[in-house]
């Protein structure tokens, strides 16, 4: 009989204590991501070498005759928490119906963004790939407090 009280015992603990700390670990972060955008040469009207007009060609490497591309999007912090970093993914889809997907782009910033602060996250690169069907999503969040949120991934 007390071998049964214990194993009932811990199975109250496990749903009372353990399953609600793992649901509410899953829960999305309060980060709302929106305009996501694919700029084809972010240095078009920049002469890489003229400093003199205060903009230097990005990123700061040789003169290329590939034109740089990025992809970016909206990042507002909507939460109490000051956030350290964040992952994300910028998707391509074939379709607007988003079931096809021609690219994942996974892009770690390390940007501070305060509660209620809007920034927008990039990724500059050669040759990336583009579509009128686009989105971005979070993957992880890690807080200014040490705490960290974990999303899905987009699987291929």
């Amino acid at each position: 009989m007390k071998v049964r009280n214990n194993f009932v015992a811990a199975w109250v603990f496990l749903f009372l204590f353990v399953v609600p700390i793992s649901l509410s670990a899953q829960s999305a972060p309060d980060v709302s991501v929106s305009d996501a955008r694919f700029t084809y040469n972010v240095n078009q009207g920049v002469d890489p070498l003229d400093p003199a007009h205060g903009k230097r060609a990005s990123p700061s490497t040789i003169v290329t005759s590939s034109p740089v591309q990025q992809v970016s999007a909206l990042f507002r912090n909507a939460g109490a928490k000051t956030i350290k970093s964040v992952s994300w993914e910028y998707v391509v889809f074939k379709d607007a119906g988003e079931r096809e997907i021609v690219e994942v782009y996974s892009v770690n910033s390390d940007r501070t963004i305060l509660p209620g602060e809007s920034v927008r996250l990039k990724k500059e690169g050669y040759h990336l790939k583009n579509s009128p069907h686009v989105t971005a999503r979070v993957t992880r969040i890690k807080y200014a407090d040490g705490t960290e949120w974990r999303g899905e991934r987009t699987k291929r």
